[in-house]
């Protein structure tokens, strides 16, 4: 029995990486603000590692109004999806080529599920102002994170991630 659930696990993973190889070849790799209709002015040019409390602001702040739809700034698999999630109330982690993941929280929303191969012109999730952002302005966070340095980066030993830089990325 244990080994028909690891072998269909097994299959699982190889057929995700197969499909993230196929996206990594026919999708751009060029990151899109995920807000729709947002552009440069909709976020601080400077709120990537920012102070924040006891931490670092790992990623960027897009203010828009709620229910504005949320694309993935690029294509890859929905790795995992979460209501009332912490800090980040309503959430999705996207992995996408480069080994990267893209996070995506305070959705007032989710229009996608775990195992979703998404493009940039799906809607995964509407913005919002869950989690810790409950009672302030609508927005989405935005953050994208490797196992591996690349980019504009930094270390999270708490997270034990490489954030990148995502303005550098969507400035490109």
């Amino acid at each position: 029995m244990v080994y028909i659930i690891m072998k269909k696990k097994l299959r699982i993973v190889l057929l995700s990486l197969a499909t993230l190889l196929v996206i990594d070849l026919l999708l751009p790799t060029k990151i899109q603000n995920p807000v729709e209709g947002c552009g440069r002015e909709s976020y601080n040019q400077k709120s990537f590692w920012h102070p924040w409390g006891d931490h670092k602001h790992a990623g960027i702040d897009i203010f828009a109004r709620k229910g504005t739809p949320v694309h993935p700034a690029i294509g890859g698999i929905v790795v995992a999806t979460a209501h009332n999630f912490g800090k980040g109330g309503n959430c999705i982690l996207i992995f996408s080529s480069g080994l990267r993941f893209h996070y995506y929280a305070h959705l007032n929303e989710i229009d996608t599920h775990i195992g979703a191969v998404v493009t940039q012109k799906s809607v995964i999730g509407k913005v919002g102002n869950t989690g810790n952002a409950a009672g302030k302005p609508s927005h989405l966070h935005y953050s994208i994170s490797s196992i591996i340095p690349q980019g504009d980066w930094r270390w999270s030993s708490k997270q034990m991630m490489f954030y990148i830089n995502p303005i550098k990325e969507l400035e490109k």
